[in-house]
């Protein structure tokens, strides 16, 4: 039997989650709309077709059951807002020419991550991770967009590290993962109804953000 050594490996969960026919992606942006407005329980097979102008066997033979479609939507609206935070992020740190100057940067990174005017960023991002429960082949893609998540913000922490403006001994993949979760944690806050000082609690996460990265 002959091997082919050169063969592609089989796609991953992500991968099959993310189409790349032009129609598909219509269909994922549409459903990325009306998820944005009114929840999954909003998606309707016939209004995406009508949208994006093709009939439902088109749907289904890109994404097999209407399930399929939102867990793509997902899953895209997971990677597009991970990229362009990650992206900005990037660009802001690459100003950066001293430890004061990369100092002040993260500080504005800090007041705009718990930002009460990023709370719906913070519920979509809630609701992207809600949504894996109970379907395997999402949450293995969610997973698989943390991981890659981790990784750019590890090589977005070397070059400070290497230039000793913040710990040398930061362990980066595990600090990215904690300050992403604990950013994230202002969801608790954010639904409102609460006796927590909004103000107070962003005081503690800086400073507890800080300590960890700058001792």
């Amino acid at each position: 039997m002959i091997i082919d050594v050169e063969a592609r490996s089989a796609p991953t969960a992500l991968d099959q989650l993310r189409p790349t026919a032009p129609v598909a992606q219509r269909m994922i942006d549409a459903t990325i709309a009306v998820i944005d407005a009114g929840g999954e329980v909003a998606v309707r097979v016939q209004d995406i077709v009508a949208t994006v102008g093709v009939q439902i066997p088109v749907l289904y033979r890109h994404f097999g059951y209407r399930d399929g479609l939102v867990q793509a939507a997902q899953i895209e609206r997971l990677v597009r807002d991970l990229d362009q935070e990650l992206t900005q992020l990037g660009a802001a740190f690459d100003g950066a020419s001293t430890a004061t100057e990369f100092r002040a940067l993260f500080d504005e990174l800090l007041e705009r991550v718990t930002a009460p005017d990023r709370a719906a960023m913070r519920s979509k991002r809630v609701n992207i991770l809600g949504s894996a429960y109970g379907r395997p082949r999402l949450a293995a893609a969610v997973a698989a967009m943390q991981v890659s998540g981790v990784e750019r913000i590890v090589q977005l922490f070397e070059r400070p590290q290497r230039e000793g403006w913040i710990r040398a001994d930061l362990d980066l993949a595990a600090f990215a993962a904690w300050f992403a979760g604990q950013a994230l944690g202002r969801i608790l806050i954010d639904l409102g109804d609460t006796n927590v000082d909004g103000d107070a609690w962003n005081a503690l996460s800086a400073r507890a953000v800080r300590f960890v990265l700058f001792g």
